[in-house]
């Protein structure tokens, strides 16, 4: 194990997830890379539902990029720090509801051979017809996927 790419939103799911991955890291001596995703179209993953994040407050900024770095960041510091773990915080702005392709590429970029996602339970008819961003990933990545299910 190299490092673990963990993808999280504003969600206690995905607070969990990270946790996962920051014992993980710790217990193995490994750096997490801290990915926050703002979708284009996406109500409940966007710089608006991160500021409204329970002691994240992103006054300083106007640049919706820079929100979702610094919401990164915010859990990185919440979460990994007390656990020992280095973390490298990215925040991205993507304009599509399917970002399983950048996720790849944030996980090969940074030399990530684990990726922490978390999916939505959804129905046949519904992952025929919007796609699903976990199965994308556990198909498209040369690595481990761990997925956790809301």
């Amino acid at each position: 194990m190299k490092r673990i790419l963990a993808v999280i939103k504003p969600t206690e799911t995905d607070l969990e997830l990270l946790e996962e991955a920051g014992t993980i890291a710790a217990a193995v001596g490994i750096e997490v890379v801290v990915l926050a995703l703002d979708f284009d179209g996406s109500e409940n993953v966007s710089a608006d539902a991160m500021q409204q994040w329970e002691g994240f407050a992103d006054a300083n900024s106007d640049e919706t990029a820079e929100t979702v770095h610094r919401f990164a960041e915010y859990l990185g510091n919440r979460v990994l720090d007390p656990l020992g773990v280095e973390y490298l915080p990215i925040g991205e702005r993507i304009e599509t509801t399917r970002p399983s392709s950048k996720i790849i590429d944030v996980a090969k970029n940074h030399g990530c051979d684990h990726i922490y996602v978390t999916n939505r339970r959804r129905s046949p008819t519904g992952k025929a017809l919007f796609g699903e961003t976990a199965q994308s990933v556990i198909l498209n990545f040369d690595g481990f996927v761990m997925v956790r299910t809301v």
